[in-house]
């Protein structure tokens, strides 16, 4: 990933240095043919090229256009960070040529961000095989080793058999076990469900009234739940590490795919103030770049326990960047645009976790 994530850079330069250099002096268009009227060809774009360049032609040309698009994507992110609705504002008004294009902006800093999500390292909970118990476990435990104790040497007794110099410590150590598994979980449940097989449950569904039996969707959820529950049974914290990492894996297209819904409350929330519904979705390209922008620092910030303030203020710059870039881009008072923003927050929360939850449905049907 690292190596492409640098080769983005080296993409976009090398693609930009062809159009580098000094004219060449061609009377037509070496890509389309059309005659030139200047620089540039005003059909396809092209500049005016050699139609061949040597090494140090090429490694002068990549050189600059480097140093124009590192300069460019700087310059932008500069006013990303401190400006917040600038971009968007600027974009829709036209002026784009001098700031870094959202789209290529957005590939990059989501890559970066990625990267640094996936690389991050997992907790290992130390105490995962044993389960401390506490003083009433241990007196519970007394208490039933006792009492069993005494019941087997009533029956042992009844039978005549000689009791003097048996060694109980292997029931105790018994009971201990099964305390610890109580505590630990018997087994994987993902519902109140005690189905044991699918043939279970049909049998006690075909008992029952029409009107009263599971519909399709919610047979096919029980096949599921009685199908993982039977996967997990002998251990149940194997599904929430399958979970978190399925999980994991689907959150970048998660945030992806919630990008024009972003963009589709906001056309909502300014209906009247006839915009397009591309200019909303650029606006909403600028606040994913920093979103993916702030929230790449601040999990490098998480990774040192002393700076845990800074995620703190980070997350909160975060939320409030939103209502500054509205009032930014959209230009209206200052009561109205956090009444928006506070509208749009509840309603774009609800899309995420509804989201959320479709996505673990299809996590859970594939495992």
């Amino acid at each position: 990933m690292q190596d492409a994530g640098e080769s983005l850079f080296a993409a976009e330069s090398a693609r930009d240095a062809e159009q580098g250099g000094k004219p060449a002096g061609n009377k037509n268009c070496l890509n389309c043919g059309t005659e030139l009227r200047g620089l540039f060809c005003h059909v396809c774009g092209q500049k005016d090229l050699p139609k061949r360049q040597s090494t140090g032609q090429l490694l002068s040309n990549f050189i600059e256009s480097f140093s124009n698009f590192e300069g460019k994507f700087f310059q932008t992110t500069k006013q990303l960070l401190l400006r917040p609705g600038f971009l968007s504002l600027e974009y829709n008004m036209g002026k784009r040529e001098r700031y870094f294009h959202p789209v290529r902006m957005y590939a990059f800093i989501s890559f970066i961000f990625f990267l640094i999500f996936f690389s991050l390292p997992e907790k290992q909970d130390e105490k995962d095989d044993k389960v401390e118990l506490d003083d009433e476990d241990r007196r519970e435990i007394a208490e039933d080793s006792i009492r069993e104790r005494k019941a087997l040497y009533g029956q042992m007794a009844a039978l005549g058999v000689d009791t003097t110099g048996l060694n109980f410590d292997s029931l105790t150590r018994a009971q201990q076990d099964t305390t610890r598994k109580k505590k630990k979980g018997n087994g994987f449940t993902l519902t109140k469900s005690e189905y044991e097989s699918v043939e279970a449950y049909d049998s006690i569904q075909a008992t029952l009234p029409p009107d009263e039996r599971d519909g399709w969707f919610g047979r096919k959820i029980q096949y599921r739940m009685i199908e993982l529950n039977r996967q997990y049974s002998d251990e149940s914290r194997d599904f929430g590490k399958d979970m978190w990492k399925a999980t994991l894996e689907k959150f970048p297209k998660m945030l992806f795919f919630l990008l024009p819904v972003f963009a589709l409350l906001l056309k909502l929330l300014y209906v009247r103030r006839n915009y397009f519904y591309s200019e909303h979705l650029v606006f909403s390209l600028y606040y994913y770049n920093f979103f993916y922008f702030a929230g790449s620092i601040m999990m490098l910030a998480g990774l040192v326990e002393s700076l845990a303030w800074v995620t703190t203020i980070i997350a909160w710059g975060i939320y409030f960047y939103l209502l500054f870039s509205m009032k930014r881009n959209y230009n209206q008072g200052w009561i109205k645009t956090i009444a928006k923003f506070l509208i749009f927050s509840f309603v774009f929360s609800f899309c995420a976790l509804f989201a959320f939850l479709i996505n673990m449905i299809a996590i859970m049907m594939i495992l």
